[in-house]
């Protein structure tokens, strides 16, 4: 199989890049827990803040969340808010007072959603979207689930500046439930598609959430306003526990590179209790990851962030990522999520990654590890990898034809060593051969390596 790559960025996310390979295995990278970015702190967040969905504007970081009031011993809460926050650096977040919406006689607040609804529809969990393709009065999307109505639904909305929003025609969108989760919208430039990752029931098992155990459902639009069947994409397996739920997805498709769709589900253990905790339920946030957003693969069973040291997090919901990355450095990403959520400071935390940095390739110190991919058509003239090694660490790039034969100038001979941590460290050969000469050929890497991880890489075009 000959995998045409063109000049965009690719993850090792899965063994799609591995034609053969001795020594070398995936291996997932967890995020670091960074600051609170900020916690429970106004007259309409008494009870807890949830689903924060965030995406870079420009220079502006902005959020959207669900704030509840209510009692925090309650199993449900007495009302929710949709509420709006901004930041120029995704670690100080100012909730501004947007005048939109008035909260016990004044509009002095950070809440964007009436309490009576828009268009008759009031909502809770915003998923939003910006919509660089779309007129400018539709450039942000909203989808979110109803409240107050029996069966709840899906409603999508629209707005020019993400504060001020309108339902559209069709709604609710989707009526097919249940809906009670955080249900993410993605724009899927691969199919020229709007992406929902939904609540679901997998029903092939028994189980206590209407009849089976919870999971995660897909539904695709051309227009935002007709969407398909939601249709089960990803769902507990014979390798989990017994109560092993799917509660969120945290969906993305991740911006940087081609063929990565990325997901952050919150589980729950549904029958587990920790002795400290108000509630039965435990919770971690797992990876998953897709080439095409359909067929999804959780080959990493480890938690990517789990509840930690502090005991108030023993407790469903905590942690729970919310919806979004975002770039917060020239090697850095950024995500949100909550925690202590049944707790007096509920709030939001920031974690980090390397840029691309999910899963790499990886090789260990003793001795030495290779791959060779598979034939791949490029359209750059510079071979760049995002790549980190220890001090004693190497990695060594061949290129080889279709057949395997290496050719003249790319070998591994003609390679320089190549140590360090840079996440876009170009590869260059002896005598400088041109790479050109080799785009639109099918080409195959072989790649060396010790005690080195390898996240990904481009054929870049020149400048």
């Amino acid at each position: 199989m000959t995998i045409d790559i063109g000049s965009d960025r690719q993850l090792f996310l899965d063994d799609l890049f591995f034609e053969s390979r001795s020594g070398i295995e995936l291996k997932m990278h967890k995020p670091r827990a960074e600051e609170v970015i900020f916690q429970r702190d106004k007259p309409w967040e008494t009870r807890s803040l949830d689903t924060p969905c965030i995406v870079r504007d420009g220079d502006l970081y902005r959020m959207w969340y669900r704030a509840d009031q209510g009692s925090r011993s309650d199993r449900n809460e007495s009302g929710s808010w949709l509420c709006y926050a901004e930041s120029k650096d995704c670690i100080n977040w100012d909730k501004p007072e947007l005048d939109l919406v008035e909260y016990e006689g004044s509009t002095a607040n950070n809440i964007v959603f009436p309490a009576e609804g828009i268009g008759g529809f009031t909502v809770k969990n915003p998923s939003v979207l910006i919509d660089h393709a779309a007129p400018s009065d539709e450039r942000y999307k909203m989808v979110a689930r109803t409240v107050g109505v029996k069966p709840t639904t899906m409603c999508g909305f629209v707005s020019s500046d993400g504060l001020v929003w309108r339902s559209i025609e069709t709604n609710p969108i989707l009526t097919d439930g249940p809906f009670d989760s955080h249900n993410i919208v993605v724009w899927d430039d691969d199919i020229s598609r709007y992406v929902m990752y939904l609540r679901g029931t997998d029903e092939s098992v028994a189980g206590p959430f209407k009849g089976g155990l919870r999971a995660i459902r897909r539904s695709e639009s051309e227009d935002f306003r007709n969407w398909s069947p939601p249709e089960i994409v990803l769902a507990a397996d014979e390798d989990d526990p017994a109560d092993f739920h799917l509660y969120t997805n945290a969906a993305v498709k991740y911006h940087r590179a081609a063929r990565a769709y990325l997901m952050f589900p919150m589980t729950l253990y549904d029958e587990r209790h920790y002795p400290a905790a108000p509630f039965h339920g435990l919770s971690d946030v797992i990876f998953a990851s897709s080439r095409d957003g359909v067929s999804w693969d959780r080959q990493f069973r480890e938690p990517f962030i789990t509840p930690g040291l502090d005991e108030r997090n023993w407790c469903d919901r905590n942690p729970m990522m919310g919806a979004g990355i975002v770039e917060t450095g020239p090697d850095e990403l950024s995500m949100v999520f909550q925690e202590l959520h049944k707790a007096e400071e509920s709030r939001f935390r920031r974690c980090t990654l390397r840029l691309d940095g999910f899963v790499s390739a990886s090789a260990p110190y003793a001795g030495w590890s290779e791959f060779i991919t598979p034939p791949m058509i490029f359209a750059g003239s510079i071979l760049e990898l995002n790549y980190s090694t220890s001090g004693g660490g190497s990695i060594y790039v061949e290129l080889q034809d279709e057949t395997g034969s290496p050719v003249p100038g790319f070998t591994l001979d003609d390679c320089p060593e190549i140590f360090g941590d840079l996440t876009a460290g170009d590869v260059v050969w002896e005598d400088d051969p041109d790479l050109r000469a080799l785009a639109g050929r099918p080409t195959k890497m072989r790649i060396r390596m010790r005690d080195a991880d390898l996240y990904a890489f481009r054929f870049r075009r020149s400048e």
